[in-house]
C-alpha cells in the first residue's frame, strides 16, 4: 500500500534554541494574534455587568440564546457575514451574487479544512487523483490539512507563477493567501495569477483573505475575489482583531458545502456578537493605521536585539529582513520559504508589541487586589 506524503520521522517545527532566542528578543517565528485595548473594550461592551443584576448589555447578550425554536438565531450569522462583506469591500472585490452560500466558521481554519476535505471527497467520487497546489512558504495549514486527507501537495516557487497558472491541472485545487502569508505583504501579482487561472472551465482556487483588516492602506487594486477562478473565499477576524481564541470567521462559496450546513445552528453566538461589534466599531484600516508606529518601533527593537535590519511588512504584526546577516543559523530559521537562499526573513512582532501597548501579562485588579 502506498501512503501519500508518508513521513517516517516527523520533522521538528522549529529549532528550540533559536525559538527561545527569537522570543527573548520580543518576537516569534510563528504568527500570533495581537490582543489590543480595542479588542478588550469590545468584549466589555457586549458582555456588560452582572454584579447587581444584568444591565442592558448583559441582558441583550443573554437573550440572544433564548427561544431557539423561533429561528431568530439565523440572523446572527447572516448579519455578521453581510457586515464583513461591507467592511472588507475597500480591500476585496466580492461578487455577492456569485457566492450565494455563506457559512459562519470557527475562524479561518474550519473553512479551509472543509473546502480541502470536500475536494478530496469529490475526487474519490469522480475518480481523479486530487492535488493541492501552493506556493512555497505559504500558510502551513493548507499542506497539513491536505496531507491529513491523503491528498498530494505540490509546492511551486512563486516567482514562476505564470508558468504555474498555465500548467495547473484542470482538477487541481490551488490554495492562495492574499495578503500573503509567505512574506506578510500584498502580493502584487495575485490578480494576474487569478486571471490566468480563470481561463479554465471551472473555479480552482481557495482564496484565503484572513489578513484583510491587518494592512493599513488600500492595495493598488482590490483583491479579485470576484474572479471566476475563485471557488471559495475564507476569512477570519483572528489576526485583524486579536481574537484568535474566539474563533470568528466565515466562508463564501459558489456552491453548497453540505458539511457546513449544520453551522447555521451549531455556531457560537458570543463570537458572532463580538465579531459584529468589532466590525461596527472599527473600519478595515483603522487598527493597522493606529498601530503602525508601534510596529515600526517594535521592528527596530527586535532587529537591534537579533542583529537584523528589520522593516515592517504590510501586515501590522510582521517584519522582514534581507537575508544578509552573517548569522546563518538564524537566517535559515526565519527564511521563508525555507531552503530558498535568496528568500527574505520573516518574523512576528506580537510579543514585543503586546508589551508596548500593555496587553501582555495579567490584568491588574482594581485597588491592587490579586
Amino acid at each position: 500500500m502506498t501512503i501519500v506524503n508518508d513521513r517516517t520521522i516527523t520533522p521538528p517545527i522549529h529549532d528550540p534554541e533559536l525559538d527561545r532566542r527569537v522570543k527573548a528578543a520580543g518576537a516569534s517565528k510563528t504568527v500570533y494574534a495581537l490582543v489590543t485595548p480595542e479588542t478588550e473594550a469590545a468584549k466589555n461592551f457586549i458582555l456588560g455587568n452582572a454584579v447587581a443584576g444584568p444591565d442592558a448589555a448583559r441582558r441583550h447578550h443573554l437573550e440572544q440564546f433564548r427561544d431557539a425554536w423561533t429561528g431568530k438565531q439565523f440572523a446572527s450569522h447572516e448579519a455578521f457575514i453581510e457586515r464583513w462583506m461591507n467592511w472588507a469591500s475597500p480591500v476585496v472585490a466580492i461578487d455577492t451574487a456569485g457566492f450565494p452560500w455563506r457559512y459562519p466558521t470557527a475562524g479561518g481554519s474550519e473553512a479551509l479544512f472543509h473546502v480541502i476535505t470536500a475536494y478530496g471527497n469529490r475526487a474519490r467520487v469522480e475518480k481523479f487523483s486530487p492535488e493541492v497546489h501552493v506556493f512555497a512558504g505559504e500558510y502551513e495549514g493548507y499542506k497539513a490539512y491536505a496531507e491529513a486527507c491523503g491528498i498530494a501537495v505540490i509546492e511551486h516557487p512563486r516567482s514562476q507563477w505564470q508558468a504555474v497558472a498555465r500548467a495547473l491541472p484542470t482538477d487541481a485545487l490551488f490554495c492562495l493567501s492574499q495578503p500573503s502569508a509567505i512574506d506578510g505583504n500584498v502580493w502584487p501579482h495575485a490578480n494576474d495569477f487569478l486571471a490566468l487561472l480563470a481561463a479554465a472551465e471551472k473555479p480552482r482556487v481557495l482564496l484565503d483573505v484572513t489578513y484583510v483588516g491587518s494592512i493599513a492602506e488600500a492595495p493598488a487594486a482590490k483583491i479579485a475575489a470576484d474572479s471566476p477562478a475563485v471557488q471559495a473565499l475564507a476569512f477570519s477576524l483572528s489576526k485583524p482583531f486579536g481574537v484568535y481564541y474566539d474563533r470568528i470567521g466565515g466562508m463564501l462559496c459558489r456552491h453548497a458545502m453540505p458539511s457546513l450546513f449544520g453551522n447555521q445552528w451549531f455556531k457560537n453566538l458570543t463570537s458572532l456578537q463580538l465579531g459584529l461589534t468589532l466590525l461596527e466599531r472599527h473600519d478595515v484600516f483603522e487598527l493597522p493605521r493606529r498601530y503602525k508606529t508601534v510596529q515600526r518601533e517594535a521592528a527596530i527593537q527586535v532587529g537591534r536585539r537579533l542583529g537584523l535590519t528589520l522593516s515592517p511588512c504590510d501586515v501590522t504584526v510582521l517584519a522582514q529582513a534581507e537575508a544578509t546577516t552573517t548569522d546563518r543559523a538564524l537566517a535559515d530559521f526565519l527564511r521563508r520559504p525555507a531552503g530558498a537562499p535568496d528568500a527574505r526573513l520573516r518574523l512576528c512582532l506580537t510579543p514585543v508589541m503586546a508589551e508596548m501597548i500593555r496587553t501582555a501579562g495579567p490584568i491588574a485588579a482594581p485597588g491592587g487586589a490579586t
